[in-house]
């Protein structure tokens, strides 16, 4: 009996696989899948930026600011129209924010060093029953808002505590 012929396939149980190499198609598509999430993402990031939570909350409480020292401002006219002066509480001062200028809520509250704006209530069918108070300001008896007049007749509000580096304040001559 002669020797069978030894030979790679006779030796190897295992096939050999041949490697298939890719084929430059093959790379253009992974290229074109990474081109297209990179633009998706793009995309996703600039809407993001343009519709930022934040930057619309953040205007929305000053908005909200701005409604609110309108409104003082607005009830503090209506009663000096009224009595044809302006109240000995609110602070005379060229400063709108200053210690003791700040308005005091509402309520059962001490308005030790704030204005009390009492004189809202008394007396008045139309009155500022509750004080508006600014969104995040936290305080145990002030609003957050602040008032003063010049001496001269003009009568501002404001609130210092404005987000985004807005000022937001109000005056009205009063005479």
């Amino acid at each position: 009996m002669d020797a069978p012929d030894l030979n790679a396939e006779t030796i190897n149980f295992v096939p050999s696989v041949t490697k298939i190499e890719k084929t430059s198609s093959e790379r253009l598509k992974i290229t074109e899948i990474m081109l297209i999430l990179s633009a998706v993402g793009i995309v996703v990031f600039l809407i993001l930026l343009a519709i930022n939570p934040n930057k619309e909350a953040a205007e929305a409480r000053n908005l909200k600011r701005s409604a609110d020292i309108s409104t003082v401002l607005s009830y503090v006219s209506s009663y000096v129209e009224g009595k044809e002066s302006i109240p000995t509480v609110i602070p005379s001062s060229s400063e709108c924010v200053e210690f003791t200028h700040e308005i005091c809520k509402t309520g059962p509250y001490n308005c030790t060093d704030l204005v009390s704006m009492g004189f809202l209530i008394e007396g008045n069918e139309e009155a500022l029953v509750v004080m508006p108070n600014d969104p995040l300001y936290v305080s145990v008896n002030g609003t957050g808002y602040f008032i003063s007049h010049d001496g001269g007749g003009i009568v501002t509000v404001c609130a210092p505590h404005a987000e985004r580096n807005q000022k937001i304040s109000f005056s009205k001559d009063m005479y």
